[in-house]
């Protein structure tokens, strides 16, 4: 059974989603003094979220590993930086992402490969209110101009209105 609660969307540690294609997205983060495994999250945040975008929010995705992700651990992350992905291999089941966080304060960049897997949805992962759950928190994270190509898959009236795929 899946609950959510308030606390449920304080675990999102993106700011924003800002850029999405059809092999790519960008967001931004602004960390204040945070350590260096909220900096691994919100990369990992950043690629589920375009991934579940790609295949219309109609699977469950999970992280399966992260190699070679180039932070120190006892990092403290301070400031603006720019989350960028892009998918370098797929399958129907599995997908690879190099992801980099880029501070232009620091003049830094960190980055590393993360793996995801997606299964289908099941009594453990309840469809309905998974795939809203992450439609909506997409929703409110993503602010742009444009979407290119559009996403393939059912997606709900309110999040197609919210980046400009259909006219209220």
């Amino acid at each position: 059974m899946f609950i959510q609660s308030e606390t449920d969307s304080k675990f999102v540690v993106l700011d924003q989603i800002y850029d999405i294609q059809s092999d790519a997205i960008k967001g931004r983060k602004t960390f204040d003094h945070s350590p260096a495994y909220l900096a691994i999250e919100a990369c990992a945040q950043l690629g589920a979220f375009h991934i579940r975008f790609d295949i219309g929010f109609c699977r469950h995705v999970f992280l399966i590993n992260v190699k070679a992700f180039n932070l120190c651990p006892s990092k403290s992350l301070n400031g603006q930086y720019i989350i960028t992905g892009n998918c370098l291999s797929r399958s129907s089941d599995a997908f690879l992402y190099a992801i980099q966080l880029i501070s232009n304060a620091e003049r830094s960049a960190y980055k590393g490969n993360f793996l995801f897997g997606v299964a289908d949805y099941d009594e453990r992962f309840d469809q309905h209110q998974l795939s809203e759950h992450y439609q909506n928190l997409f929703s409110d994270l993503y602010v742009a101009d444009f979407v290119s190509p559009k996403p393939k898959g059912v997606i709900s009236n309110a999040l197609q209105k919210n980046i400009g795929m259909i006219d209220v």
